[in-house]
């Protein structure tokens, strides 16, 4: 196998796989997350929730306007 069958074959790889790539993803747009949340799903995390200051770390300072 020399060069030019190598240079032949990325060029075929290349006119087969991008077009059937580009058709797919339009055709199931979500099929790679789906999978991903199928096969990897977190089911032993918990949600973080929401992080709440009880008491600002530094009072804020407001200028007082007249007018």
């Amino acid at each position: 196998m020399d060069i030019n069958d190598i240079m032949q074959l990325t060029l075929l790889c290349a006119i087969v796989f991008i077009p059937l790539g580009y058709a797919l993803h339009r055709r199931f747009p979500n099929w790679r997350q789906y999978c991903q949340n199928l096969l990897l799903s977190p089911r032993y995390l918990k949600r973080a929730g929401l992080w709440t200051r009880e008491e600002p770390s530094s009072p804020i300072k407001r200028e007082k306007h007249n007018g």
